[in-house]
């Protein structure tokens, strides 16, 4: 189901007008924690300077939620390597906070991440949203994978040297963010791959999960698991997704991403996925290959960077944080 937000995006404008009731009124705070999971080559700030999630945390905490949490994991790696780290970071905020269940949140390769959490663990999830995500793979990680699998065969040492240095400035992200993170740019590579993708989706179970993009899709997941004594203990969680349509550069339409040099950059790759028939993209990610549950939208006119507010908030179009805000508003009222 796909949902029209302007109504939405004009209810989070009057709240910017009106800060003061709206943090009174706790607008945006959940009854569980947001933990968000960042994608390929991101971490909690870019080289220990820039958010990754440009302004959104800040936006949710003016308005009366003090439980968002953006962990850096491993930029380059796959979720053999992520998914054990953020398990690692929830059980830390469940020893500070005492909570039992979460909000996910991933955007990019991140959304794997939350997906194969939510796999381990069902019943520590309140709820499950994924961004921007290469759901069902890309054309272009395709590609790129096929290039890597060429030049290693006749070039073996050009190609461990280019990987090599991925994986360096992956590490380079977690050390500025204070943290000595392992890396494996190949694995996190076909993981982005269409068979790769589809492989990881029959692993990590359905939740939402349709090979089709245009098929049904579950809206929630549930079921039972085993706990520590023996008990069965029931879970369910809903399942939501969102995406940019691209945001190709235009004097019309752009605004103060004109402004912004990633647009440019983005721009390209969004015609030359078009070219390479993955139909709409956001630059890096089809659109119709992100949907995974209840689709919020599909239609923002969004770059892959615009869906985290990159850079440094310019993007056009509505403003991300206010679907950020409005999005934990929704959980709120579910009573997650």
């Amino acid at each position: 189901m796909k949902r029209d937000l302007s109504v939405a995006a004009l209810l989070g404008a009057l709240l910017f007008i009106l800060p003061g009731v709206a943090s009174a009124g706790g607008y945006a705070t959940t009854r569980y924690p947001i933990v968000m999971a960042h994608g390929f080559t991101g971490a909690e700030r870019y080289l220990g300077l820039v958010d990754y999630w440009y302004g959104i945390p800040q936006r949710l905490r003016q308005h009366g939620n003090e439980q968002v949490y953006t962990p850096t994991l491993s930029a380059v790696a796959g979720e053999h390597i992520r998914v054990a780290q953020l398990e690692a970071h929830i059980e830390r905020i469940a020893a500070e906070t005492g909570a039992q269940k979460f909000n996910l949140i991933g955007h990019s390769q991140g959304t794997y991440t939350v997906r194969a959490y939510a796999a381990l663990h069902p019943e520590r999830v309140a709820s499950l949203t994924v961004i921007g995500g290469p759901v069902r793979g890309s054309k272009t990680a395709d590609a790129v994978w096929m290039l890597n699998t060429g030049v290693g065969s006749v070039l073996p040492a050009v190609r461990d040297a280019i990987v090599a240095l991925v994986e360096y400035l992956g590490w380079l992200q977690g050390k500025t963010n204070g943290l000595d993170l392992e890396q494996d740019a190949l694995t996190a590579l076909y993981l982005s791959t269409r068979a790769g993708s589809l492989e990881f989706g029959r692993t990590v179970g359905t939740h939402g999960f349709s090979e089709d993009c245009n098929g049904p899709m579950a809206t929630a997941a549930s079921g039972t698991v085993t706990d520590a004594n023996g008990n069965e203990v029931a879970w369910r969680f809903p399942i939501y997704s969102w995406v940019g349509r691209g945001a190709p550069t235009s004097v019309f339409r752009s605004g103060e991403d004109l402004l912004d040099p990633s647009s440019v950059a983005l721009t390209l790759s969004y015609y030359a996925s078009k070219l390479n028939g993955e139909g709409e993209n956001d630059g890096v990610v089809p659109t119709c290959g992100a949907r995974l549950g209840e689709v919020i939208s599909d239609r923002y006119y969004w770059s892959h960077l615009d869906e985290v507010n990159q850079l440094f908030g310019l993007t056009p179009d509505v403003d991300p944080r206010t679907v950020f805000l409005v999005h934990a508003n929704r959980l709120q009222q579910q009573g997650l």
